[in-house]
């Protein structure tokens, strides 16, 4: 089964590697579409990460396991 963020983040990532080498009237917008897509699922990996595990001095960080028996409760 393959990692659905791994292969978009591949992806965003040879659109980076294709729009830096590439010359042309497309090239800032292959970049620029390769940078946001990057940064974006970067972010997103780095939310979820934060929401289960701890990461030392980042406030926030591993919520449900602070809060498990919480949430356990409240969703019965």
């Amino acid at each position: 089964m393959i990692d659905k963020s791994l292969l978009s983040n591949s992806v965003a990532l040879v659109l980076v590697i294709v729009g830096y080498l590439m010359e042309g009237p497309i090239q800032m917008y292959i970049l620029n579409t390769g940078l946001f897509a990057l940064s974006g699922g970067v972010t997103n990996w780095l939310a979820v990460h934060m929401l289960f595990e701890r990461v030392p001095g980042l406030y926030g960080s591993g919520v449900v396991q602070l809060r498990f028996e919480e949430f356990k409760h409240s969703i019965r």
